[in-house]
């Protein structure tokens, strides 16, 4: 991955030395020959890292290169980090905070003289930061010279020989040989035959894209749809082009020619551009375009052009692993590959595997070989793989250890499978190769929280702006949809949780992939493979739990690691306190749902002990006496919470992302406010928090505060107020005729805020109108407070302007806000909302017309307004729609609504649109509700799924499609109806 680091480091480098001098604070002096030989010496690699990373996989001694020179760049970004920590340390050393600071980092800077505190603009310093450069220089020098062994080259080029390439493919099959593709084949056969079958129609030439990962079938779909006899029937010319890449457009269109009976020798592409025109003008023609790998649209409009005038019905099907490439050639339909059964996928393997096979060897194996089939998940090429792997073992014994063991370790799978999945890697940038790499720190087949990935990204620093003030999440996000359009994700869909979030998975091969990429630098401890060692090991998942003695041994380098990730959904973990001691350069700790507190040391005197349970409690340390425990075969420290934060993790200054949600400590040290590059720090569910550090405005990179359901948080610290990059703050509590909210004024890049009230509050002091990034708020109205009995100062509330999502919990008063509703209409306030949330509201009995736009001013319109209002771009009609984006509504738990107004004859006539956009009603709960508003449902064309649930009146009267009301509301599409 050292492709990515080295312009990394350059661009650091070059950054923390502008920042020495423009700070006028000099920390490190006497290594300006060394700063100037690491840049241009990284400068010369950098020329030769493409080349060198596409070498890496079939030349070994090229990978043991670029992982030391990988080594380097590491150290050199660690340096970098504590001299740009440093520097910014001095600057403030006059105060408290860094007088404390400066104590505890004496050991490591010894050369820190007095006169330090009385000349703050003016320091000159020899501190270990120079040694460490002298060394990072020396390194680097002789990892140039080792580089003139493998004669790399710099032009760009990459020679055949060095390089995987794609395999030309042919329309030839052997049909008998394909299975589990019935029900693609039919869909893609009736879907060519319908775009071709013109009949009067012009429809012109239909582009059909066949999209899915390497070795899913792809190829083998095609191959059937272009030797099916209906398609040879109808079609007057059919076409195989294997277009692969470089999408060379003379070869391509050559090919065409060729393969159209009409050769041409023309050297001009233009002129090959007009002998395809000449030959597929007037004819219905299938054109298979295989393997397209190009995003560049602008290869292809010549032969967009030159295809155009084909008879009505004709078509061109191209497949592709990208829907990036589906894109640019102009796809006006997208198949895309569904992975194929476990059935299906053991009936490719055993063919392979049992060819030539007795069969006693067979029905011995055949259990095991189908659960070998399950591990491929679906993916046709893996199948095949481990088919001709297995076919060379002659023992049941050698079937089990295949199925023992993950694909990525498996020799074969190197040789013949990843090839083909390393085809799209190499297609990616630097950035995305390193941000995909990174997934292999997940477990197999782990719901990926894909806003917590692109967090880790940041947190690892992969993530880079194109330009200064880019917010970084949006750019992670760009990265995921890339590498998702590419086929490295799958299962995507959006989660409705305490807020709407992604959700992904890897596909088992892709996840053995990057497995296979990371294998010396991704390590994981627990489950297959726990005893192993990975001494370059840069990030560490935890997998089951952890062991004094692992901390001594060489299973991995502690020191080295940048990430320490544990999996509470697969076992929860016992953090030892030597871990905060030994994680110097972590970038990242997820410590959620981990324990300390304490255990007496006389367990050791149970020597019969095997088995030992202590979950759910916090102990602080497991005694060593444990290790007196001769016979102990199963230690349970399940649900285990911290009970304390130490002050050592003050010392972990290069972390960025800090995850200690679930957790029973009390206060969090003020340590804590050290991390300088904090970024993410996640306290969700740490039920037991009383308290924020006071110093928490120290903190000045936060991004990110999750402290959902943090109860008993009530002391707000004012210093929270100036951390100016806060996007996320997801529980601030705000108290009867306090001021607090006034701590929101000048945090405008929130995007995500929600807000608990406990009384009667200044909403004004936040200048919520201000805030234009923020996208989703809640407003939860505590039980029990005098606010329930006047919430009229919610109507002074200003919303935020581009809000898509609000969620109001237990809201008070018997009308909904006044500007819930004006603020909803096209160009107001809240015309961007996509979906609102309304939870429990005890009062409100009755939801008036207004709510839907329906208006007074609307009656006091004339009838010769009708005329305009039905000119859906009039501006009039515009601002009589409210809620012109909403696309989700949701009630629930309001116990005692009875009355849902509907609109009367006359509204109706004038009510043009209403929720224009809306594709989901949701009604939970709500027992006292009789009957829809069967006027304003209907006025609801874009409604696709009413979901009503625990509302007795409202099933019987609809449920079951025999209720007395169910034909006004049969025309939804998806209708679900329960009681519970």
């Amino acid at each position: 991955m050292t492709e990515f680091f080295v312009p990394k480091v350059i661009d650091e480098l070059g950054d923390v030395v502008v920042k020495q001098v423009g700070e006028k604070v000099n920390l490190v002096r006497g290594v300006e020959e060394e700063v100037a030989n690491i840049s241009s010496n990284l400068a010369t690699i950098e020329k030769v890292l493409h080349y060198a990373e596409r070498r890496r996989l079939k030349d070994r001694s090229v990978g043991i290169w670029l992982e030391k020179l990988e080594d380097i760049t590491y150290e050199m970004d660690d340096t970098l980090d504590e001299w740009s920590f440093k520097i910014r340390r001095a600057k403030n050393e006059g105060t408290q905070q860094n007088a404390r600071l400066q104590a505890t980092l004496w050991s490591k800077v010894r050369s820190f003289i007095p006169s330090l505190c009385s000349c703050p603009k003016q320091v000159p310093v020899r501190s270990d930061i120079a040694e460490k450069i002298k060394k990072i220089n020396e390194l680097l020098e002789l990892t140039l010279k080792e580089a003139d062994q493998f004669k790399f080259i710099t032009s760009g080029g990459i020679p055949d020989s060095q390089d995987f390439q794609p395999i030309m493919t042919t329309p030839i099959i052997d049909e008998s040989e394909v299975y589990g593709r019935e029900s693609d084949k039919v869909a893609l056969l009736d879907l060519v035959l319908s775009k071709s079958s013109s009949q009067g129609r012009d429809d012109g030439v239909q582009t059909i894209s066949v999209v899915g990962a390497g070795g899913s079938g792809k190829t083998t779909l095609a191959q059937l749809l272009f030797n099916n006899n209906e398609v040879k029937n109808h079609f007057d010319l059919r076409n195989w082009i294997c277009v692969s890449d470089p999408f060379d457009q003379k070869r391509v269109a050559k090919a065409i020619l060729d393969n159209a009976g009409n050769s041409s020798h023309e050297a001009e592409l233009d002129l090959l551009i007009r002998r395809i025109k000449e030959t597929f003008s007037g004819k219905r023609f299938l054109l298979v375009l295989d393997d397209v790998w190009t995003e560049d649209d602008s290869k292809w409009k010549p032969f967009e052009y030159s295809l155009k005038d084909g008879a009505p019905g004709s078509v061109i099907l191209v497949t592709t692993r990208s829907l990036v490439v589906a894109r640019a050639v102009g796809t006006t339909h997208t198949h895309l590959m569904a992975l194929m059964s476990d059935s299906d996928c053991w009936l490719i393997m055993q063919r392979i595997a049992f060819d030539g096979r007795s069969g006693d060897l067979c029905k011995k194996v055949e259990r095991i070989g189908q659960k070998i089939a399950e591990k491929c998940k679906g993916l046709p090429l893996a199948e095949k793989t481990m088919g001709s792997l297995l076919r060379f073992k002659d023992t049941v014994q050698k079937w089990q250890d295949v199925l023992d063991s993950e694909i990525w370790q498996l020799e074969e799978a190197a040789v013949d499978l990843f090839p083909h999945l390393y085809l799209s890697y190499n297609k990616l940038s630097p950035e995305l190769k390193r941000c995909f790499s990174y997934c292999a720190v997940f477990p197999k087949d782990y719901e990926i929280n894909v806003e917590e990935l692109i967090r880790l990204w940041i947190a690892q620093g992969y993530v880079r702006p194109r330009q200064r003030g880019e917010r970084l999440e949006l750019v992670g996000l760009e990265y995921f949809n890339n590498l998702a359009m590419h086929s490295f994700f799958q299962e995507i869909r959006n989660v409705d949780g305490f807020h709407e979030y992604m959700q992904c998975k890897m596909h088992a091969i892709v996840h053995g992939f990057a497995k296979f990429l990371t294998k010396n630098e991704c390590h994981a401890l627990g489950g297959i493979g726990r005893n192993s060692s990975s001494e370059r090991a840069h990030h560490l998942t935890i997998l089951e739990g952890i062991e004094e003695e692992m901390f001594s041994s060489r299973v991995v380098d502690f020191e080295r690691l940048r990430s320490f990730l544990t999996f509470p959904e697969i076992g929860r973990v016992v953090v030892l306190q030597n871990l905060f001691y030994s994680l110097k350069c972590a970038r990242t700790l997820v410590l959620c749902h981990c324990g300390l507190a304490e255990i007496p040391p006389e367990i050791g005197s149970l020597i019969h002990l095997r088995h030992l349970d202590l979950s759910y409690n916090r102990f602080v340390t497991l005694p060593e006496a444990i290790c007196d425990l001769y016979y102990l075969e199963t230690l349970d420290i399940n649900h285990c919470e911290l009970a304390e934060i130490p002050p050592e993790i003050g010392s972990l200054i290069h972390l960025r992302h800090l995850d200690l949600s679930y957790n029973h400590f009390v206060t969090l040290p003020e340590a804590i406010c050290d991390l300088y590059y904090l970024e993410t720090l996640d306290i969700n569910h740490c039920i037991k928090l009383s308290c924020l550090p006071q110093r928490i405005e120290d903190l000045v990179h936060l991004r990110h505060l999750f402290n959902h359901e943090t109860f008993e948080l009530r002391q707000i610290p004012q210093g929270l107020g100036k951390l100016t990059s806060l996007c996320s703050l997801t529980r601030f509590t705000v108290r009867s005729d306090s001021d607090d909210l006034a701590i929101l004024k000048d945090l405008n890049q929130l995007e995500i805020l929600h807000i608990s009230i406990k009384g009667k509050v200044d909403f004004g002091s936040a200048e919520l109108g201000k805030k234009i990034n923020m996208s989703q708020m809640s407003l939860f109205f505590s039980l029990g407070t005098h606010f329930i009995e006047n919430p009229s100062c919610i109507e002074t509330m200003e919303p935020p302007p581009n809000l898509q999502r609000l969620t109001l919990i237990c809201y008070p008063g018997t009308q909904l806000p006044s500007w819930l509703v004006t603020k909803s209409r096209a160009n107001g306030k809240l015309s961007s909302l996509e979906e609102l949330v309304l939870w429990r509201a005890e009062k409100m009995e009755c939801l008036g017309k207004e709510f839907f736009g329906a208006t007074k001013a609307l009656h006091e319109s004339s009838h010769d307004a009708l005329d305009t209002l039905s000119n859906s771009e009039s501006s009039s009609s515009a601002e009589a729609i409210a809620f012109p984006n909403l696309r989700k509504l949701h009630f629930e738990s309001f116990h005692n609504w009875t009355n849902w107004e509907d609109l009367s004859e006359d509204d109706e006539e004038v009510a043009v649109s209403i929720m224009p956009r809306l594709e989901e009603l949701e009604i939970w709960y709500c027992e006292k509700l009789e009957t829809l508003p069967h006027r304003i449902v209907r006025k609801i064309s874009s409604l696709k799924n009413l979901n009503i649930r625990g509302c007795n009146k409202l099933s019987d009267r609809y449920s079951d499609k025999t209720g007395d009301d169910w034909i006004k509301i049969s025309h939804i599409p998806r209708v679900h109806i329960s009681d519970e």
